[in-house]
């Protein structure tokens, strides 16, 4: 997967960028709206570029290198620079040096959350997330600064930057100067439009200027950062995981395994020879005894045929004892598995469950099946839970969809 494509929000719309492994443009800048983008995304790595403004870039000195203690102790580390709780923020970190000193991006993880889960609505995920002044020019003894919109992006060190409104580049320049004693570097400053900036009060700061036009965008100027590969990625802790291991949630394990088993099961519907159904019947019958000791691990003897029976009396008082109200999680995966095991033809490849949310990833052989499916949900429960089709696109190997479930009110 040699190319990848840059994307960035601009006002309502997407901006795009192809560009090869080296970071040279494949084609022009692209703008448009989603529809269009999830075709060009297909086989390509995706490099999400979010705003300087969202992000706090900053460095600290930490007396530790353990992995798990600079996770706890780096939150408190900058919270004199911060000016909310640190339990609303997502922290990302560099290479820690000799000093123990390391680069850390900070950002509201509402922020972030919304940037990625437009992109999720496009079944667009991306491979690394990267704040949008970090990705212009580096050399030592130069400042870089693109200036487009009215805005300008500023970088002066390797992992230091920040987007800021043009009126007040001269007077924060001026600032980080006093803080560089007698060095003064060389700034190299790129414009978007056919106007160029005046740079004079620049030059009155006593360093060398060099200004250079872009073409289109600063985009192709970011995209040519690419090729390094020491940038700070912001998909760290919990959004550089690929998906917890679902049995893991102990309240909900029968839940999971119940889901687990409608799909074991729905595996022997296919038309295989005889023989290789007896195979399949072999390994399914492992596959859910596995499945069943992993949720009841008390059960010492299992008799064959009895499981499936068996788990739903055991879930049935799993969901007395925790109810509805307590936890809308088991609610839900208990309502939306009860469904899906009398659906032949639609299978559950994964799931989510986020703020209240579940969300269904289903495959189908009919656009049809997922409005049924989402019906025969709210068949009787109407006050109780409220289910949306998000998306359901056909494919050469059938139709993937997803289907988000939640309680009312919530």
């Amino acid at each position: 997967m040699a190319e990848h494509i840059l994307i960035r929000f601009s006002a309502d719309q997407f901006e795009w960028l192809v560009v090869n492994k080296k970071g040279s443009s494949q084609s022009g800048v692209g703008r448009g709206n989603g529809g269009e983008l999830v075709n060009i995304c297909r086989r390509k790595q995706v490099v999400l570029l979010v705003p300087g403004a969202d992000v706090l870039l900053t460095q600290v000195t930490l007396p530790t290198r353990n992995a798990s203690g600079i996770a706890r102790a780096l939150p408190y580390a900058v919270e004199d620079q911060l000016a909310e709780d640190v339990e609303t923020l997502h922290f990302a970190r560099g290479v820690q040096d000799s000093d123990g000193a390391m680069p850390v991006a900070v950002i509201r993880r509402q922020c972030l959350d919304q940037y990625l889960d437009v992109l999720a609505q496009l079944e667009i995920k991306p491979t690394n997330v990267y704040a949008a002044p970090l990705l212009l020019p580096w050399e030592e003894d130069t400042w870089s600064i693109l200036i487009e919109d009215n805005k300008a992006l500023l970088r002066y060190g390797h992992d230091q930057g920040m987007e800021l409104g043009l009126d007040c580049l001269l007077p924060i320049v001026e600032r980080l100067l006093r803080e560089q004693e007698d060095r003064r570097p060389r700034l190299r400053v790129w414009y978007g439009g056919d106007s160029e900036p005046d740079t004079s009060k620049l030059a009155l700061t006593g360093c060398k200027v060099d200004v250079t036009p872009v073409p289109e965008t600063g985009m192709a100027l970011m995209a040519s950062s690419l090729a390094r590969g020491d940038k700070l990625d912001l998909l760290q802790g919990d959004y550089g995981q690929q998906g917890a291991d679902l049995l893991s949630f102990r309240p909900w394990r029968v839940a999971l395994v119940m889901l687990l088993l409608a799909l074991l099961v729905q595996m022997g519907g296919m038309g295989y020879q005889h023989w290789q159904l007896m195979e399949e019947d072999r390994v399914l019958a492992k596959d859910i005894e596995t499945l069943y000791r992993a949720a009841f691990p008390e059960v010492k003897k299992i008799i064959r045929g009895t499981e499936s029976r068996e788990a739903s009396r055991r879930l049935e008082e799993l969901r007395r004892r925790y109810g509805r109200g307590s936890d809308p999680f088991l609610a839900l995966l208990y309502t939306s598995g009860n469904e899906l095991r009398s659906e032949q033809d639609l299978k559950l490849v994964g799931l989510s469950f986020k703020s209240g949310v579940l969300t269904l990833r289903l495959k189908g052989t009919d656009l049809s099946q997922f409005e049924t499916f989402k019906q025969k949900l709210l068949q009787g429960r109407e006050s109780e839970i409220e289910v949306v089709v998000l998306s359901a696109i056909t494919r050469k190997d059938g139709v993937d969809g997803r289907i988000m479930v939640q309680e009312r009110g919530s």
